[in-house]
């Protein structure tokens, strides 16, 4: 009997993993795509709204799935300036996104560029980003579409064979 449980527990830690796994693709894609798009958000308050960083930055901090980022960096910014905060939040905020490290170095690229320049300065610093944060985007995406399924069923089908291993 204890044997069972014990073979039970570890193929619910192996269907467990592979769900954790899965779901480790999918923080990645999301954050990439959310991001990607509240690049346009902030070009749009930059050019029209004409108010401070720290301003939009709580104003755009609404999505869950940047696990604050913006947020992070507004309350950052009179303490560390805009580069370092935004380096600090992306960093921050990258992990708990789950992102690989050329994904935070592109996401903190925009905190050398953002705020020190004019409008025109600023629209292009935006722009860069989001070229640099597509194919990364893409790249997400299409690992969340090829591997989800594959880590979710090599963790169910690991936690079957080492119950019928030990059974």
């Amino acid at each position: 009997m204890l044997k069972l449980i014990g073979a039970s527990l570890l193929g619910f830690v192996c269907a467990y993993y592979g769900f954790v796994s899965a779901d480790r693709l999918k923080k990645r894609r999301d954050f990439l795509n959310e991001f990607k798009s509240s690049l346009s958000v902030i070009e749009t308050e930059i050019v029209l709204g004409r108010y401070e960083l720290g301003e939009i930055f709580r104003g755009i901090d609404k999505s869950q799935k940047l696990y604050g980022l913006y947020g992070i960096c507004a309350s950052l910014i009179e303490e560390n300036g805009i580069r370092n905060a935004w380096k600090l939040a992306s960093e921050k905020s990258g992990e708990q996104g789950c992102l690989k490290k050329e994904d935070i170095s592109a996401v903190s690229s925009l905190g050398n560029e953002l705020g020190m320049s004019d409008i025109d300065g600023q629209k292009k610093a935006l722009k860069r980003a989001a070229e640099l944060i597509k194919p990364l985007a893409d790249n997400a995406g299409e690992e969340y579409t090829r591997l989800a399924r594959v880590y979710r069923s090599c963790g169910v089908l690991a936690g079957i064979f080492i119950i019928l291993a030990v059974v």
